[in-house]
């Protein structure tokens, strides 16, 4: 069920995100064309003012000249206004009396924008902003030229229009999460309804299985005793017993699918479960020929389920045992990395292939038929650990180097 509300999840941040980068790139572009229309017209109205040496005053807006004038001032001086505008010219020759044009008397004193001027030539910038003004500076052998304009309407028109394209991309997005929150419900309906008619078919069956195939092994055993050794009375039995453990994997996997969210998790001693379930090996290992080794810190805690713990170290370490080559080593490690909680088994022997290593964790997946033949594995053990793993938020990876060594690294929050 966790992995259908992840599917869920999933489908839901995809559309979010998809939906974001529309609005985003939609209202982010008419941003941008207002800014560079405004941006456009007031260099215009900049060239314009510095073409009339400053002189244009609003007196003359009902002449003829401006009336049909076809330039950059024609839309405004037809709708009888005018760009507030400041004009400073600083001959070479008496730079301590500029000549200074505007129409905004009103606002600015003389004094104030000299001092404006000033300011704008200090930041040796030749066009820019100051605070809410736009400005260009023109220089030649024989004076220096300021012109500057008002854009505080301007600018107020881009903040708003700003303050409302976030305000409209919040409440799209609200109202994209409600949405997609009860169609995501609706549309993982089927998939939801397959994986449970799959988990009552896995379990159903693994209990079928479970009845014959203990009377078989029963019989077996009888017939033993009556008749002696018999090679295929040998083989009814190894066969039965593999059978046993894909039945007892597949009703493991079962109750883990079902019972992964009421896991009952208990502070535990993480340090004594990885050394004592991993000592339960050792004689296995010794009596392969192979060298066992473990770094254990000690009294590492960890908040989990005891039971799911214990079934991850066992089918970890004993994967690395069948695995492992002939004298190799097998080594298990658990450290800590700030809060994490890091358990490792090595072994040496052949490597997991770089295009499996993210398939290996699937269920039935085998990444060497012949291998896992002759130890008996369906490809379960490693599934079991993913959802193990899974259960506790945590990590679950391999690393490798082919024909030398096989690392698998669990990483516990």
């Amino acid at each position: 069920m966790k992995m259908i509300e992840k599917t869920r999840r999933k489908f839901m941040g995809i559309t979010l995100a998809a939906i974001s980068l529309v609005l985003v790139f939609i209202l982010g572009l008419l941003n941008v064309c207002v800014y560079a229309g405004i941006y456009i017209e007031a260099q215009e109205n900049i060239e314009s003012i510095y073409d009339r040496r400053g002189f244009v005053f609003s007196d003359e807006f009902n002449n003829d000249f401006f009336a049909n004038s076809k330039g950059p001032f024609s839309d405004i001086m037809n709708a009888q206004s005018i760009v507030d505008f400041m004009y400073v010219k600083i001959s070479n020759r008496s730079p301590d009396a500029p000549f200074i044009t505007t129409n905004m008397s009103d606002t600015y004193s003389s004094d104030t924008i000299i001092y404006i001027a000033e300011a704008i030539l200090e930041g040796g910038e030749t066009k820019g902003l100051y605070n809410n003004l736009m400005f260009e500076v023109k220089k030649d052998d024989l004076s220096t030229v300021i012109v500057i304009i008002d854009i505080s309407n301007d600018m107020s028109i881009i903040r708003t229009l700003l303050l409302m394209s976030v305000i409209i991309i919040i409440f799209s997005l609200i109202f994209v999460f409600i949405f997609t929150y009860y169609l995501s419900k609706w549309a993982i309906k089927p998939v939801q309804s397959a994986f449970e008619n799959q988990q009552r078919f896995i379990s159903d069956a693994s209990h079928e299985l479970k009845t014959p195939l203990t009377v078989i092994s029963a019989n077996a055993d009888v017939l033993e005793s009556e008749i002696g050794n018999n090679k295929w009375l040998d083989s009814i039995k190894s066969q039965s017993g593999i059978m046993n453990g894909l039945v007892h994997d597949l009703l493991d996997l079962a109750r883990l699918d079902e019972k992964m969210e009421e896991m009952i998790k208990t502070q535990l001693d993480l340090s004594s479960i990885v050394l004592n379930k991993s000592l339960e090996f050792e004689c296995t290992a010794f009596e392969a020929g192979k060298v066992f080794e473990q770094d254990i810190t000690p009294d590492i805690s960890y908040y989990g389920n005891e039971e799911s713990i214990k079934h991850l170290v066992t089918i970890l370490v004993d994967n690395a045992i069948k695995h492992s080559n002939e004298n190799g080593l097998i080594r298990v490690t658990l450290t800590t990395d700030g809060n994490k909680k890091v358990f490792q088994v090595f072994n040496t022997g052949n490597s997991i292939k770089n295009s499996e290593k993210d398939k290996i964790f699937n269920r039935f997946y085998r990444s060497d038929e012949s291998r896992n033949r002759a130890t008996g594995g369906y490809g379960l053990g490693l599934a079991i650990a993913k959802s193990i793993v899974d259960a506790h938020n945590g990590t679950i990876s391999v690393e490798g180097e082919e024909d030398k060594w096989v690392s698998f690294t669990v990483v516990l929050l």
